[in-house]
């Protein structure tokens, strides 16, 4: 495979750390991010989705007719979200060899935040059910499936947060973890429901 170069002052051909200096001599505008602020939200996302399917598909649809099944996802999206951003702090003192601040912990908090958005939908369907407007069955099925697309997105949702076009092989590879996490889903309606 052959790696195509974006063209000069494009995003993603750029390396290094917020406020390091563009090829040229250029330093990075304030809101442009590194690719290492890009890799620790893209993992963010990640862990969200991936851990968020994973607590809908642990839910029984009895499950959500009370607090039960949002206070479940509401505590699976928040340790995820403390631990992400207490695991990248902690490499991010490893990797630099120094002390973690206020300003360093914040900036892992915020790189985290896509995990917030992973849980946040979800939950906001969960409630639905929690208050009988929607059946608790087709609450989850929904949730699931918003999970699962955003799952399916995720080439994409790379390709945005880098700068770079989402190519045909990007989405494919979204798409087919999208279709594994469906299929467990669908594997475990099976065996519990």
């Amino acid at each position: 495979m052959r790696r195509v170069d974006p063209p000069p002052g494009h995003r993603a051909g750029q390396a290094g750390r917020t406020g390091s200096p563009r090829p040229g001599g250029r330093s990075r505008a304030p809101g442009e991010r590194s690719r290492e602020d890009v890799a620790s939200r893209v993992s963010a996302y990640v862990y969200g989705n991936v851990l968020v399917m994973a607590a809908l598909i642990a839910l029984h649809p009895d499950e959500l007719e009370g607090p039960r099944g949002v206070l479940y996802l509401l505590g699976a999206g928040i340790s995820t979200y403390v631990a992400h951003a207490v695991g990248e702090a902690v490499g991010l003192r490893v990797r630099e060899g120094r002390t973690l601040d206020r300003a360093a912990l914040r900036h892992e908090l915020r790189a985290a935040s896509p995990i917030v958005t992973s849980t946040g939908v979800p939950v906001v369907v969960l409630v639905l059910a929690w208050t009988d407007l929607v059946d608790a069955s087709l609450v989850l099925v929904l949730a699931l499936a918003l999970v699962d697309v955003r799952l399916a997105l995720l080439g994409s949702v790379v390709a945005w947060v880098s700068g770079e076009r989402s190519s045909r092989r990007v989405f494919l590879a979204g798409f087919v973890l999208a279709v594994v996490a469906a299929a467990a889903a669908l594997l475990k309606w099976q065996l519990t429901h």
